[in-house]
């Protein structure tokens, strides 16, 4: 068996992006681009580059109707929904050169990168990938997570990442850090908070947090 690809969640903000194809599945791609804050560059046929919503066209470089190697100089990813795989072939063989990660859509023996199935809870987002046996399974694995996800998970992020921060100078590790943490998870700190009784909640914090600076003073 194939070895898995490393799941890792990338930093586009004022990278360059290079995006080859047309159509609905080139406009999705493109955008989830420029909403990590991607500097998108678009290969694809002169009128696609107004097929856009108003609010990123300010914000892509169209470049040509076919793609050349040269388009890949100062990119740092490219993504193609491109077709033919003779084309497919040629970005990835001068991607590779380059040291340029891919992503080409249904074709997954072109990849070195794969696009997973997204749940977005922001600032909370689960990505599942089948290692590009098929982006059908993943949609479905990802409908059936997303239905046992709480729709307020990112406001439980969002509150959690408060508390952190709040008790951060408690701890002197990161392993210190981790057991307080677990240790609640464990006792139900976040199944109270999604329950709805956030004070609830937040007096567990507080009351695990004087038991943890009686154990550092003993």
């Amino acid at each position: 068996m194939k070895e898995a690809f490393l799941p890792l969640f990338l930093d586009l903000k004022d990278r360059a992006c290079l995006l080859v194809g047309a159509g609905e599945e080139a406009i999705r791609k493109g955008s989830l681009l420029l909403n990590a804050g991607a500097c998108l560059q678009l290969v694809s046929p002169e009128g696609m580059a107004r097929s856009w919503p108003e609010d990123f066209q300010g914000r892509i470089r169209w470049r040509d109707t076919v793609f050349h190697p040269q388009y890949l100089d100062g990119i740092w990813l490219v993504v193609s929904t491109h077709l033919e795989r003779s084309v497919n072939e040629m970005i990835r063989k001068e991607a590779e050169n380059r040291g340029i990660f891919v992503n080409v859509v249904d074709q997954p023996e072109f990849c070195s990168a794969i696009w997973p199935a997204l749940i977005s809870r922001p600032p909370v987002s689960v990505a599942i990938s089948t290692g590009g046996t098929g982006p059908a399974l993943s949609g479905w694995l990802r409908h059936r997570i997303s239905e046992r996800l709480p729709d307020d998970l990112g406001e439980m992020a969002q509150w959690f990442a408060h508390w952190r921060k709040m008790m951060a100078s408690e701890f002197t590790s990161l392993e210190q850090r981790g057991r307080f943490w677990k240790g609640l998870f464990s006792d139900g700190l976040l199944d109270r908070f999604l329950s709805g009784d956030r004070v609830g909640a937040e007096q567990m914090i507080r009351d695990a947090a004087a038991i943890w600076r009686k154990k550092m003073s003993s």
